[in-house]
């Protein structure tokens, strides 16, 4: 019997890697801004919620902005005049023993994560949506097409951005180091729709 699997709608993850060291500049700028953390569910994360437009972080927010251009124009491909625009940009701290929870990032298009120390063997977790799924089934092995869990790895200087709405999470750090990672938002800003169809929207994010 033939057959042929094909698969529909993927959901696009895209690792780039910044390719360098950071900064001395650079580090002792994201430590400061860790020294007071807030306190999250299961770890912590900076206060500042803009880190990106610090003067001390030009060359990364370059290279973020570069990205998220080429994401979108390598995913969307659109003949809008739109863009994805950087919105708010954090740091999470995660230390020995602690995780980062399953969720989402409400109220924006694509998501990423610039890692700036991790353990070995790390990354991200990310997760199916399980709501829309109505029947349980044990998996003899999991596959692509069954998992409930894709892991991806991830190195000091790898950034991976992703749709927003795609759940995902951190495993418990196991080594005794303190996991720093610069997460950021997007929003569209620009021309979107068509106005013949009545559904042209202009949008400028401050």
């Amino acid at each position: 019997m033939k057959s042929e699997i094909m698969n529909l709608f993927a959901t696009p993850v895209v690792r780039y890697s910044i390719d360098r060291d950071f900064f001395l500049s650079e580090m002792k700028f994201l430590s400061g801004e860790l020294e007071q953390p807030t306190k999250a569910i299961t770890n912590s994360s900076s206060s500042n919620k803009n880190i990106l437009i610090s003067p001390e972080m030009r060359e990364i927010r370059e290279f973020a902005e570069q990205s998220l251009a080429h994401y979108f124009k390598t995913i969307f491909n659109t003949s809008n005049k739109v863009r994805l625009k950087i919105t708010q940009s954090w740091l999470t701290l995660t230390r020995e023993g602690e995780s980062h929870h399953s969720h989402t990032h409400p109220n924006s298009v694509v998501s990423g994560v610039l890692y700036i120390n991790l353990g070995s063997k790390d990354g991200i977790n990310f997760f199916r949506n399980e709501d829309s799924i109505w029947y349980e089934l044990l998996r003899e092995q999991e596959t692509y097409h069954n998992t409930f869990k894709y892991f991806i790895p991830a190195s000091v200087g790898d950034l991976i951005l992703f749709p927003s709405n795609i759940r995902h999470g951190v495993s418990a750090v196991k080594e005794p180091i303190e996991r720093v990672s610069l997460s950021f938002n997007s929003f569209f800003e620009g021309e979107l729709g068509r106005s013949e169809y009545s559904n042209s929207l202009t949008l400028e994010l401050k």
